[in-house]
Formats: structure tokens, C-alpha cells, sequence
């Protein structure tokens, strides 16, 4: 496939994910009335503009442009057949699961991902509100590391491709399809796993980390249901204005300026920056493993 194959099929598929964005923003705003505008879209529209603008300006940041580099180095290559689409597919989903989990037990990574759970709501839109600083981060691993790993380029961009119009499936807005979806519910991420993901109660946090199946998080212990008798409240843990794009995407960045500022000794400054969140010097910790343990004590 040649650069404009891939810039066609990308562009098809863009519009038709946005058109559907659009007739769930109808829907929600203007005919049910159920969300405010400004509430469930004006931030991660704002970020748009800054997602599009960086993506013009550094192309080769995406996750295409870092699969043809990994290609080139990889040692071996998966070949063709219906096995590369199965084995990438699982690959992909690998590298997903690990810098997911990074984003979450790595305070600094946290800090660039955070944007993205800081809404109180969830709509399809909801992956615009992504910090700029996440494209190259999520170009090395779900494109570089899975094509090192021998996938094919082709490969790796039709799984990134339904990834990402899965994303904006799972990120649906509950008011618009609040219910449970079958027996997909067993292999896939559905939208109500995804919900967990996104809450902010302490049994839901760090949990369902995978975008398009169930395997990894299964296989690693950090698949997490959804109960009947706890309702999930989106958004984060620290106070935050939703509707002003600077506290979104910097208020995390600012407080662990303030840690480090305050935190004796280069030590303990490294541990603010790459231990999980909630994690303190003076051993005061409130990280979400620790505070599930305190759920889990009788």
C-alpha cells in the first residue's frame, strides 16, 4: 500500500466516525436535551484543534509513522496469512495493555494521560480530549513495538484503524445505549468494561486497560466488572474544571511540580516522578493500591 492508500482509507473512516460522533451530539443536545454542549463536547473540541494541529506539524509521530520504522528494524516478520492478522492483532493489543498500565502507575505518564479521564461524562468524542503530549508516546508503542515484534505495516494499520473506531464506540454516551451488550460482553471490550476504566470509584480505578479484546487484562488479573450495587462516577480523583482546557490538560503537570518542589533529595524526587500516583515521600501514600486494600480490610 502506498502513503496515499493509507491517507484514503484513513479519511474515510475519519469522517464516517465523525458523522456518527455528530448524530450522537444531535441526539444528546438537541433532541433529548439529556447533555449540555458545552458540558459533553466543548473540551474535547478545544483539544481537537490542538490534536490536528500537532499531527500536521509532526506527521511521523503517529502510530504509521513509527510502524515503518520499527519494520525496518524488526529481525523477522510475520509473512501473510490469516494467522499475521491474529498474532498482530494480540501484539497490538500487548503493547496497548502495557502502555495503558504504564499511564496509570507511572505519575509522569499519568500526568499526559490524566486529560483524557478529567470529564465527568463520557461521550464518543471523549479520545479528542487526549493530551498532545500522548501522540508520540502512543505512536512507539502501538506502532513501533508492534511492528518490532514482526507485524506488517499494513497490519499494524487496520488494527490501529479499528482501534481507534472501536475507541469511539467504547466511549459511547451511557444516556444514549446505558445497557450491557451480550455475549460480546465475554470476548470484547464493550463500552460498559470501558466505563469502569474511566471511573473514578476506588474499586474501578486502575482496571480493563485493553481497547478491542479481554485477553490481556484477563490474562494479567486486571479485568474489573461492573457491579450492580455501585453506579460509576467518571472523571478523576483531584478537583478539576472541566470546562477550562489549560486545568485539564496542566493541573496534574502543576501539582507534581509542587511535589518535586517540595520532596528532599534527588531520590525522592525520582520517586514522585516515575512511582505510581498517590505515592509520598514521607510514606503517607494514597495510591489506588493502597487504597484498595484499605477497601478490601474488614
Amino acid at each position: 500500500m502506498t502513503a496515499e492508500d493509507y491517507a484514503r482509507i484513513g479519511g474515510i473512516v475519519f469522517a464516517l466516525s465523525m458523522a456518527v460522533s455528530l448524530l450522537e451530539m444531535l441526539w444528546l443536545t438537541v433532541v433529548s436535551k439529556r447533555e449540555s454542549f458545552l458540558h459533553a463536547y466543548g473540551q474535547p473540541l478545544k483539544n481537537a484543534v490542538f490534536i490536528e494541529l500537532s499531527s500536521l506539524v509532526l506527521p511521523t509521530l503517529g502510530t504509521l509513522g513509527f510502524a515503518l520504522l520499527g519494520a525496518g528494524l524488526a529481525p523477522f516478520t510475520l509473512g501473510e496469512g490469516w494467522h499475521t492478522w491474529l498474532i498482530g492483532l494480540l501484539v497490538f493489543e500487548f503493547w496497548y495493555w502495557v502502555q495503558h498500565w504504564l499511564g496509570h502507575k507511572v505519575r509522569l505518564l499519568w500526568c499526559i494521560h490524566a486529560p483524557h479521564h478529567a470529564p465527568d461524562t463520557l461521550t464518543s468524542l471523549i479520545g479528542l480530549g487526549r493530551s498532545v503530549l500522548e501522540l508520540p508516546y502512543l505512536g512507539f508503542f502501538l506502532g513501533f513495538m508492534t511492528a518490532l515484534c514482526g507485524v506488517p505495516v499494513e497490519v499494524v494499520f487496520f488494527v490501529s484503524l479499528a482501534d481507534g473506531v472501536w475507541g469511539k464506540f467504547l466511549h459511547i454516551s451511557p444516556r444514549l445505549v446505558p445497557g450491557k451488550y451480550g455475549p460480546l460482553e465475554y470476548v470484547l471490550q464493550t463500552p460498559t468494561w470501558h466505563r469502569v476504566h474511566h471511573a473514578k470509584n476506588v474499586r474501578y480505578m486502575d482496571s480493563n486497560y485493553t481497547s478491542l479484546t479481554l485477553f490481556w487484562d484477563w490474562l494479567f488479573g486486571t479485568l474489573e466488572p461492573l457491579r450492580e450495587d455501585e453506579p460509576v462516577v467518571y472523571g478523576i480523583t483531584r478537583e478539576v474544571n472541566p470546562r477550562s482546557w489549560l486545568d485539564v490538560q496542566f493541573s496534574e503537570m502543576r501539582a507534581l511540580w509542587a511535589d518535586l518542589s517540595a520532596a528532599p533529595g534527588l531520590r525522592n524526587k525520582l520517586g514522585y516522578l516515575f512511582m505510581p500516583p498517590g505515592w509520598s515521600h514521607s510514606g503517607e501514600h494514597k495510591t489506588v493500591s493502597h487504597q484498595k486494600r484499605l477497601l478490601a480490610a474488614p
